[in-house]
């Protein structure tokens, strides 16, 4: 795809003031993540992108937001409410013990306990916003080639 500077750099400040005032956090770079960085989920970033799309009426019909990201009632169900409401006595008592003995090694490795593990979705980053606005349609960075 080949894209004149002047238009790229239009682009890419357009979409970084966008996402910087949907979120009131700075962008650090072409894969600042939308969920991950800039703390935009569930329901945020849904509306995020249904307002992108329609502000610059772009194609999103390929688009799987499951696939990148998390609703909100994944994120919030009862069971891992009630999950993270059991540990959290653990939790306080390891940062107390950690706290006395600063020496004493604790670790709380997620993988083999028995809190749920986080849904590891693909995101979307601040990169994939340009390529989309200049496309005119979702596409994600890695697949496209911008000279």
């Amino acid at each position: 795809m080949k894209v004149e500077f002047k238009e790229l750099r239009k682009v890419y400040k357009e979409v970084k003031d966008f996402l910087e005032n949907a979120s009131g956090k700075n962008i650090n770079g072409l894969n600042t993540k939308i969920a991950e960085d800039l703390g935009l989920w569930g329901d945020d970033n849904y509306f995020l992108l249904e307002e992108f799309v329609e502000k610059h009426n772009l194609n999103f019909k390929k688009f799987d937001y499951g696939k990148h990201f998390e609703s909100e009632g994944e994120l919030f169900n009862s069971s891992n409410a009630l999950i993270w409401l059991l540990t959290l006595p653990y939790l306080i008592s390891a940062r107390i013990i950690k706290w006395i003995f600063p020496n004493v090694k604790i670790s709380f490795d997620s993988s083999s306990s028995f809190l749920p593990k986080k849904n590891e979705r693909a995101d979307l980053t601040f990169g994939d916003l340009i390529v989309c606005k200049l496309k005119g349609e979702f596409c994600l960075r890695k697949n496209t080639l911008i000279e």
